[in-house]
């Protein structure tokens, strides 16, 4: 009898889990790209704009955006998703700082899976781009 309940839990097990998408820099144009239309930012951690900032203020990395203690961030990024609807691929541009490439990376495959954004037209090849955009102002002796 176990064993004829172990293996609906083993294929249930198996379809819950799906392949991590992967992450790449890029350098080009995505902006021809049909557009993913941002719902909202529910699934954006606020330690990853916490950390985007650190790396701009303490000049570990150049972030585009940073001046003077604040940070208003705006970057466009691409997303392939496979014919089922999952992400297969997110691609960003390249920030020449690997720290906060990886972070942003990881964020914006959350921010996809958990809804945050969402594919405005059909793409034959599944291709679609984003843009992320966030404000962070430093503290007292920034």
């Amino acid at each position: 009898m176990a064993r004829f309940l172990a293996l609906p839990f083993l294929l249930v097990t198996l379809a819950a889990a799906s392949p991590t998408p992967n992450v790449e820099v890029v350098t080009g144009d995505l902006s021809q790209l049909p557009a993913l239309q941002s719902r909202n930012y529910n699934h954006l951690n606020s330690k990853v704009v916490v950390r985007i900032w650190e790396l701009a203020h303490t000049r570990i990395c150049t972030i585009p955006g940073y001046s003077l203690g604040a940070l208003d961030f705006r970057m466009s990024f691409a997303a392939q998703y496979n014919r089922d609807g999952s992400i297969a691929r997110v691609v960003l541009p390249k920030l020449d700082c690997p720290e906060a490439e990886g972070i942003l990376g990881g964020a914006l495959v959350e921010m996809i899976q958990g809804g945050d954004y969402r594919p405005k037209a059909r793409s034959e090849k599944g291709w679609y781009q984003g843009k992320l955009t966030f404000g962070f102002q430093g503290g007292r002796g920034s």
